[in-house]
This record gives C-alpha cells, sequence and structure tokens, in this order.
C-alpha cells in the first residue's frame, strides 16, 4: 500500500470516530436537556393535583420546587418538578420569595417516566383566604402568543414584578371571583390552561 492510501485510510478512520464522537456527544447533550425524552406520554398529557409546596429553590443547572401532592385516592405523595435554570427563570421575573413553604398550589405537570417527578406547566398560588387574589404562573409549553396566552392576557392582570424577558411563561392575578369564572367557562381542573 502506498503512502497516500494509508494516509486517507487513517484520515478516513480519525473522521469517523469524531464523527462518532460529536453523535453520541450530541444524543447525551439533547436527553440531559430535553424533558420530553423522559415524559410518561405524550407532551399535551397533563397531570392535575393539588397540594403544598415543600420546598423551592433557584438553582443551576435546574431549580427545584419539592411538593406534597393529593393522588386521587386522597393519599398524598412527594414530587420533585424540575425548573429551569436560575439564571432563566431570574430573566422570567422569578424571585426566591416568589413561592414559600406551606403555599397551598393546584399544579398542572408534565409526568415523568420517573415516578413522582415532572416538569411544570401551570401553577396556581393559591390565595390564603377568598379576600386575597391568587397567582396563575404558567410555563414550559405555553409560550408566546398562543391562543391560551392571549386568552388569559384579555382577562387577566399580570403579576407585578414579574415581567420575563424570554416570553417563556408569566404570572397573572386571579381574584376568587375570576377564578370561578374562569372554571366555569373552561371546566376540569385548571381547564383555563388547556388549549
Amino acid at each position: 500500500m502506498n503512502l497516500r492510501a494509508e494516509w486517507n485510510m487513517k484520515n478516513r478512520f480519525l473522521l469517523a470516530v469524531i464523527a462518532s464522537g460529536l453523535v453520541l456527544f450530541s444524543d447525551l447533550a439533547i436527553s440531559h436537556h430535553s424533558f420530553a425524552q423522559r415524559l410518561a406520554g405524550e407532551i399535551e398529557s397533563l397531570e392535575f393535583y393539588d397540594g403544598t409546596i415543600d420546598l423551592y429553590r433557584m438553582l443551576n443547572p435546574h431549580s427545584a420546587l419539592f411538593l406534597t401532592l393529593e393522588n386521587e385516592d386522597g393519599s398524598n405523595a412527594e414530587w420533585l418538578i424540575e425548573l429551569s435554570s436560575a439564571s432563566t427563570l431570574g430573566r422570567e421575573g422569578w424571585t426566591p420569595e416568589l413561592l414559600s413553604s406551606g403555599d397551598r398550589v393546584s399544579v398542572a405537570i408534565l409526568a415523568s417516566r420517573t415516578p413522582n417527578r415532572g416538569r411544570l406547566r401551570a401553577m396556581l398560588v393559591h390565595g390564603t383566604s377568598d379576600t386575597e387574589s391568587s397567582r396563575l404562573i404558567v410555563a414550559y409549553g405555553i409560550r408566546g402568543d398562543t391562543p391560551i396566552m392571549r386568552r388569559l392576557r384579555d382577562r387577566l392582570p399580570t403579576c407585578v414584578g414579574m415581567e420575563g424577558k424570554l416570553n417563556r411563561g408569566e404570572c397573572f392575578v386571579v381574584s376568587h371571583a375570576v377564578l370561578q369564572d374562569l372554571e366555569n367557562e373552561f371546566p376540569g381542573q385548571m381547564g383555563y390552561v388547556m388549549p
């Protein structure tokens, strides 16, 4: 075999090794950062729960929300809800004080294949009394100028101090009366955040 043919064969082998490494690395990077890879069902399939916040932390690379949620049979289960990074949430107007342990919530979750783990789609943080407004935080999968966001923007004022720069989520102020109207018009648990 001449020198040129041997050099070409070595280069082809080296290129194949590099290409394989890039494909493997890109699959690992996508699978780590793409929550869709871990969804239990279709992206549109949401699970709804009522419960309380145990712990909320803005962290990198992923923030976390630990919840105690009530199952259909009345039993409670501990859930880990994965959120975006602290820097991304910060650009969306989230702060470490946005949520507190003990807050009563209703959540719409994209469930993971891992039990009791998911990604937040929407969360209603209930007011502490019938006279205190609730906050509806809508995120992850409802982005930009969608029919859902237009419907909510047309009806609800936004939360002060949570004006996002990335247009990936929004916080709305919901009075008890308006919440009743939304629940009547869009039946089903949190029907107002469904397409």
